[in-house]
C-alpha cells in the first residue's frame, strides 16, 4: 500500500513549482491539476496514506537538504523500527540515513503544527 501510494503520486503529480503555479515564492497545499512541488508531493502522500488507516502520527513531514544542498521536503513513515522516507524525487522508499539529505526539521507527531529540530545526516554527522 504504502509503495503504491508513492509510486502513483511520483507518477501522476507533475512537477511545477509554486512560483510558477501562484506567483508566490512558497505555498504548502495539495497538488492541484497542475501539479505541485516537493511538500505537495508530501502532503498528498500523507492525506492518501491517512485514508488507508495508516495513524497520522507515524507519517511526518521534513524538511532536509538534498545532496545539492537544496531545500526539499520529504514524507516520513515511521514503523517503529526505522523511519523510513517517501521522496518525490526517487520511487524507492529507504531509511531516512540512507537518503543522503541533511534533516533540519521534522513535524512534531504530538502537534503537527509544530516543528522539531532534527539536524542529522548529510553534513551533519549521524548519531
Amino acid at each position: 500500500m504504502v509503495m503504491d501510494v508513492n509510486l502513483r503520486a511520483n507518477r501522476s503529480i507533475r512537477a511545477v513549482s509554486d512560483l510558477s503555479q501562484y506567483r508566490i515564492e512558497e505555498r504548502w497545499a495539495l497538488p492541484t491539476k497542475r501539479g505541485g512541488d516537493c511538500e505537495d508531493y508530501a502532503l498528498f502522500k500523507k492525506n492518501e496514506l491517512i485514508k488507508a488507516g495508516i495513524p497520522p502520527e507515524q507519517l511526518l513531514i521534513a524538511a532536509v537538504l538534498d545532496r545539492n544542498r537544496n531545500s526539499h521536503a520529504v514524507l516520513v513513515l515511521r514503523t517503529g523500527k526505522q523511519d523510513l522516507i517517501l521522496d518525490n524525487l526517487t520511487n524507492r522508499i529507504v531509511p531516512w540515513h540512507k537518503t543522503g539529505y541533511t534533516f533540519l526539521r521534522l513535524q512534531d507527531p504530538q502537534n503537527p503544527a509544530r516543528w522539531l529540530s532534527a539536524y542529522a545526516g548529510g553534513i551533519f554527522p549521524l548519531s
